[in-house]
């Protein structure tokens, strides 16, 4: 699984999927969402297990908002994945399914990236990354990865249900 120390080397891991030619580490910048894109970690990025934070992206301004995507190091794995599959579950409860403007988690080993773009997730998934999927009874189909995830009810998948790729990766 991916790997990387600060978010500076995941920046530089990630750049062949992520378009990081707009980059911020600031925090307001970072903590910014809009109506077409919604990040998984919301409010203390610490209080996730998250160490240090980033965004890629144009995050508007004048215009609306572009290619956003989050990047994370992660020091609790466990808790950054606890939360987020509340927050997950919180948003299929409703009707099923997951908001379109809500990012999808993709993580690594200490590192995660927040993409509501599927072409952005399928380059992930080659280099290692894994979708956090929540959804009760969830199981991938043969072909993909499915792996243990760091708190019950979860697994991680390169199966992307919104955009799946025959055979898996």
């Amino acid at each position: 699984m991916a790997r990387a120390g600060s978010v500076a080397e995941l920046r530089k891991l990630v750049a062949p999927s992520v378009d990081c030619t707009r980059f911020s580490t600031d925090p307001d910048t970072v903590a910014i969402e809009s109506i077409d894109y919604t990040p998984v970690v919301e409010g203390n990025a610490l209080d996730w297990g998250v160490t240090g934070r980033a965004l890629c992206g144009e995050p508007g301004g004048e215009q609306r908002a572009h290619h956003l995507n989050w990047l994370d190091t992660v020091g609790d794995m466990k808790k950054l994945q606890t939360r987020a599959k509340a927050a997950q579950q919180a948003d299929l409860k409703d009707d099923g399914t997951l908001r379109r403007t809500a990012s999808r988690l993709l993580v690594g080993e200490n590192v995660a990236v927040e993409s509501n773009d599927p072409a952005v997730r399928f380059g992930l998934y080659q280099q290692q990354f894994l979708y956090l999927n929540c959804a009760p009874g969830f199981s991938a189909p043969t072909g993909y990865r499915l792996e243990r995830a760091r708190v019950e009810g979860c697994v991680l998948t390169n199966y992307d249900p919104d955009n799946p790729v025959v055979g898996g990766n």
